[in-house]
Formats: C-alpha cells, sequence, structure tokens
C-alpha cells in the first residue's frame, strides 16, 4: 500500500464532502491524528481503512489507490482537492472542452483498455 496515495485520496475524499481529512478520520471513529500517524510511517488497520472509507462513501480500493491510474492523477487529484466548487466546475468545462474539441484526445488503444481494467 503507498501511504502517500492513501493521504492524498483521503484529502481528497475528504474535501469531496467538504470535511477537513482529521474531521473525517474523526468521524469515522479512526482518530482525529490518522493522517499524521501516516505520515510518520504507521501502517493502518485493515479495519480502521475500511471504517474510513465507509464513512467516505468509496470502496476501500479507492481509498488506499488500488485502482490503476495513470502518473499523472496523484497531481491532479491533489490540485482538485485544493479547488471549490466553482474552481472544479470550471477545471471540467475546460477538460471536456480538450476532450470534445478531438485535438488532445488520447487515440491509444493500450491506454483505452487500462482504463476499463
Amino acid at each position: 500500500m503507498d501511504r502517500d496515495m492513501l493521504i492524498l485520496n483521503i484529502s481528497r475524499f475528504a474535501a469531496a464532502k467538504d470535511e477537513s481529512p482529521s474531521g473525517a478520520c474523526l468521524a469515522a471513529g479512526v482518530g482525529k491524528n490518522f493522517v499524521s500517524e501516516l505520515k510518520r510511517g504507521k501502517t493502518p488497520s485493515v479495519a480502521a481503512v475500511a471504517d474510513l472509507a465507509a464513512h467516505l462513501g468509496v470502496s476501500v480500493s479507492d481509498l488506499i489507490g488500488d485502482a490503476r491510474q495513470p502518473e499523472e492523477a496523484p497531481e491532479l487529484l491533489a490540485c482538485w482537492a485544493e479547488l471549490n466548487e466553482e474552481g472544479r466546475e470550471a477545471l471540467l468545462h475546460v477538460a471536456q472542452g480538450f476532450v470534445y474539441s478531438g485535438i488532445y484526445k488520447n487515440d491509444d488503444p493500450a491506454a483505452v483498455d487500462q482504463k476499463e481494467a
């Protein structure tokens, strides 16, 4: 398990619920210092990760970052987590414009297969 990815995902999913990471951890019953402990190298219990995932409304796989993602995704997700609702809508609009224009669309069949995996 990649602790950095877990920490990033806690921040991202908590932000989506308008919660701070420590607030989400406290509400999930894993303790408000859960993220700090991860940063110090503590390995979380499966039960704690499951409880936090349930509170955040995501799967354990989503929370620990088990899904295959491009290498750029953590940086993009970190930026997304920092944006407010208006910023997220603006960024989504720009990204959709890129996709719909066809200019920047990924035509690599291997990339399409990886997204479906």
